[in-house]
């Protein structure tokens, strides 16, 4: 068979539908095939054409050269194998200094109470600070902790204490 032969029969492959591959791969391997995922199979048959046309087997040369490359991978530490992977890269130097987290324009202020009526309760939560939020005495986080401790489920802390307006802006 010619190369130009075997090309056509992997372009068609993509035309296939996948029962026309799984045969198609039963007939290349002569084994059965439950994959369902068309380009996965599609990728698999014309591998298995290209090596039966090609030869199924790396030359010696290959095989030598994978040898080589397997004992590297054993010897080297992981840094080394990948020299130009930006994640083995050193750092670069930093000459920005690092601003502090800027306060969220929409949060309350300090010293706001914030109140509401929960299944007959009211619930009175004072802003601490700039992620410090009492409620009971106790300290949380966000307005969305205080939210889950009063309902027992995950809830926007805005949408609870009704800060948050239509539209999904604060």
């Amino acid at each position: 068979m010619s190369e130009t032969l075997i090309a056509a029969q992997v372009v068609a492959l993509s035309h296939m539908s996948l029962p026309e591959l799984r045969a198609k791969w039963k007939e290349l391997t002569g084994q059965e095939t439950t994959q369902r995922h068309k380009g996965y199979l599609v990728k698999r048959c014309a591998w298995e054409l290209q090596r039966q046309h090609f030869g199924g087997e790396l030359s010696t040369e290959a095989k030598a050269r994978l040898d080589e490359l397997q004992e590297e991978f054993r010897t080297t530490p992981p840094t080394e194998w990948f020299k130009g992977a930006r994640r083995n890269r050193a750092p670069a130097p930093s000459t920005a200094k690092r601003s502090r987290a800027v306060r969220d324009p929409a949060a309350p202020k300090v010293g706001t109470i914030l109140s509401r009526d929960y299944r007959g309760t009211k619930v009175v939560v004072t802003v601490r600070g700039d992620r410090d939020f009492e409620w009971r005495g106790e300290i949380y986080k966000s307005l969305s902790a205080v939210a889950n401790a009063v309902t027992g489920s995950h809830v926007s802390g805005n949408a609870f204490f009704g800060l948050a307006k239509k539209g999904g802006k604060p």
